[in-house]
């Protein structure tokens, strides 16, 4: 159970320490393509619903990519602190049997995901088990007129129920579009409106990106920014919907959010709605905000991306990719012990890839029981800290080690050797297979 215990701590630190430095990151991009929106908000909304995509780039980039060239060779682990009498210091991942705050928020971050994952999922299941008595719309003749001039080559079916709370498209491969039982009292006018606005997200596979949003929405439930960002998001793709459907009717805009205002009330729902879908479900401030749009548009939208533009959404791409380069090793750096000078050893380790670092079986204690501090140098006042660079064989060996820094003192430097090379490790794995890897374990020998 111990063991367990330990193992625990160990993942929930690494979780803690990516999630925490991605959650940062998260709200500094928040602050930067906010300020961009605000700042070019009377530019097309291909390019703000580009801007904010970016937001789910650098939410699916966790910062975990490892870049060798960059990456240091050298694993270092938390200081092993000896006193005159006993040992000062405590590993991170906390004593053995003892759950650190990091596994507890690591257990409540999974407990919260499997709660949202059960409630979407009955969600889900009870709104479509609702469409069972869903009918084909009358005429589907107008449907596949607009369909083929979006250059939809996939058949798309149109259906009618008197439980689906506004328009909405569901499906990927066979895409459904649902209309409510209103529609059959709607002009030729609003029943194109809105079959115009449902193809243009089957033409460009809106799902797909709904789908994604919904999945980070449920692991970054504790994020408030993420649930803002895919507001935005979600805003600026029915902008391009509706100036999608203009220009493919070459509409009024004023007449074609007369539509929205007309369907206003049946727009406004409260029940239960589908999770992965896209439809004109939003509220009461959202749509008139749409309607406002619509009402300033210009005559000519831009529906692609300028040279600015590819420039800015690359360059900003380019920057989001390197915040993820985790060139740091596993372990948390020991400040000022991780900044010492090593360039004093003879030895340059050649790096090598792993994906989890080895680590002492029975955790840090293992280690700190074999450090003895020489009676010598207790009596003489000697202190200092001996950085110990060792080779974890693939059995968890310790095959090489050497001295990387230390106070001149060869007491306390064969005192830390011995003590790590009676040291049994679990070994560094590497897609699975354990691997032979280079650590850097600091011993601070203090008197009390």
């Amino acid at each position: 159970m111990a063991e367990l215990i330990v193992q625990l701590n160990q993942f929930s630190d690494t979780w803690f320490n990516i999630i925490a430095l991605n959650s940062l990151h998260l709200v500094v991009l928040f602050v930067l393509l906010f300020g961009i929106t605000v700042l070019f908000r009377k530019k097309s909304s291909v390019f703000l619903y580009s801007v904010w995509s970016l937001f789910l780039l650098k939410a699916v980039l966790l910062p975990v990519i490892r870049l060798p060239f960059l990456q240091r060779p050298v694993i270092p682990l938390n200081a092993i602190v000896v006193n005159s009498t006993q040992i000062l210091s405590t590993p991170k991942t906390g004593a053995a049997g003892t759950v650190t705050i990091q596994s507890i928020l690591f257990l409540l971050w999974a407990a919260g995901i499997l709660t949202l994952l059960i409630m979407y999922v009955r969600n889900e299941n009870l709104f479509f088990s609702s469409l069972k008595n869903s009918k084909p719309y009358p005429v589907q003749n107008k449907l596949q007129q607009l369909a083929v001039q979006l250059g939809i080559k996939k058949p798309v079916e149109l259906r009618l129920s008197p439980n689906v709370p506004a328009p909405f498209t569901k499906g990927f491969r066979k895409p459904v579009i649902y209309l409510p039982q209103s529609a059959l009292n709607w002009n030729e006018n609003q029943l194109n409106h809105v079959l115009c606005h449902e193809l243009a997200h089957i033409q460009r596979k809106d799902i797909v990106i709904i789908t994604i949003q919904n999945i980070l929405n449920v692991l970054y439930f504790f994020h408030p920014l993420v649930w803002t960002a895919n507001h935005h998001l979600n805003f600026q793709r029915e902008k391009i919907c509706d100036d999608s459907a203009i220009a493919l009717l070459n509409e009024n805009p004023a007449k074609y959010g007369r539509t929205l205002m007309d369907n206003l009330e049946s727009f406004l729902v409260h029940c239960r709605l589908p999770l992965i879908a896209n439809g004109l479900f939003f509220s009461k401030k959202t749509i008139i905000r749409r309607f406002e749009y619509l009402l300033n548009r210009g005559k000519e939208i831009k529906m692609k991306l300028g040279p600015f533009q590819k420039a800015a959404i690359g360059m900003l791409s380019i920057l989001i990719i390197l915040t993820a380069c985790n060139n740091q090793s596993d372990e948390t750096p020991v400040s000022a012990l991780d900044n010492a000078d090593l360039s004093s050893s003879n030895l340059i380790p050649k790096f090598i890839p792993y994906d989890s670092p080895p680590s002492p079986i029975g955790g840090f204690a293992a280690i700190q029981k074999n450090v003895i501090f020489p009676q010598e140098d207790k009596e003489a006042g000697h202190e200092g800290t001996v950085i110990v660079q060792a080779y974890i064989d693939e059995n968890g060996d310790v095959t090489e080690a050497v001295i990387l820094k230390s106070p001149g003192l060869e007491g306390l430097e064969i005192a830390a050797m011995n003590a790590i090379k009676q040291t049994k490790f679990k070994p560094a794995l590497h897609k699975e297979k354990p691997v032979g890897v280079y650590i850097s374990i600091p011993v601070v020998f203090k008197l009390q």
